[in-house]
């Protein structure tokens, strides 16, 4: 091309500013966080195992909930969480909650909170749920909590009541009295810890919520059923949103990320094809 020609639209989409690409892919990210919409969404094995388990837990049921997410798991796992405990105190599922991190009960009680928000309702303590506070030692502690409950918390809640005189607490003391439970443990891949403590030695039925990177931990104990399912990641809570309805982040930042790789693909195609039409138009720059 001779110095003052006219440029053709390939050689101008060419020479495109570079600012205005990065502009476009964050206004692209943006909007599919901030306002994800429905559209047809692949929901893997493990996402839908995990909602179906969630919906098998009898109406009226009492179970145990281990819920100790951290501040850098929470964008992952809060999603999963929070539409699960929905799921569950719609069919008046009762849950005893603990906690074995010390981020956790802070946390919690967020979870509790948007919980509550998504019922439209404000939760009975001491009947629909009691929190019986941050469980110290591990896997000991865990051994022992879940043998004699009361024992290991010196029979009071977080909050110093008297679990004798808590409607929830009728009956229960040990993990052999539940027959589902969750756990929460973040990405510190203590979920064969449960396996070993609460599934093994009382049989009960265990579904784990966890980052992606202890999906390795758990998988032997999917296929032999010993965790019954997994919300696993933020792809877990994206599928959550997806399956329930109440499309939010996880299903937005899923979203941002397959429109932000398509966006990136047609930008590939289309320099190759402008990059072409150049050169068969004389520009060889």
């Amino acid at each position: 091309m001779t110095e003052g020609a006219k440029k053709s639209f390939a050689e101008k989409a060419l020479d495109l500013d570079h600012r205005i690409l990065a502009s476009i892919v964050f206004c692209i990210i943006a909007a599919m966080i901030l306002y994800p919409v429905s559209i047809p969404f692949p929901v893997s094995n493990y996402g839908q195992n995990f909602y179906d388990f969630v919906h098998s837990i009898p109406a009226g049921e009492t179970i145990g909930f281990m819920l100790s997410d951290t501040p850098s798991t929470r964008p992952q796992l809060e999603p999963s969480t929070t539409l699960s405990l929905m799921i569950l105190f719609e069919k008046d599922v009762k849950i005893i909650f603990w906690q074995d991190e010390f981020m956790g009960p802070p946390i919690f009680t967020d979870y509790i909170a948007i919980t509550e928000d998504l019922l439209g309702r404000e939760l009975e303590y001491g009947v629909e749920y009691v929190d019986l506070g941050y469980v110290a030692g591990e896997e000991t502690g865990a051994a022992a909590f879940l043998k004699d409950m009361r024992t290991v918390v010196a029979g009071v809640d977080v909050d110093g009541t008297n679990l004798d005189d808590l409607p929830i607490m009728q009956g229960i003391n040990s993990g052999g009295d539940f027959e589902y439970g969750f756990f929460n443990v973040a990405c510190r891949c203590t979920e064969p810890m449960y396996v070993r403590q609460w599934q093994q030695p009382y049989g009960t039925k265990v579904g784990s919520i966890n980052c992606a990177m202890d999906l390795p931990a758990i998988t032997l104990y999917l296929a032999t059923g010993q965790i019954k399912a997994t919300a696993n990641g933020l792809l877990g809570g994206a599928e959550m949103e997806y399956l329930t309805g109440h499309l939010g982040t996880a299903y937005g930042q899923t979203l941002a990320v397959s429109f932000g790789g398509l966006y990136f693909t047609i930008l590939v195609i289309l320099g190759n094809v402008f990059f072409f039409i150049s050169r068969a138009g004389g520009r060889r720059e």
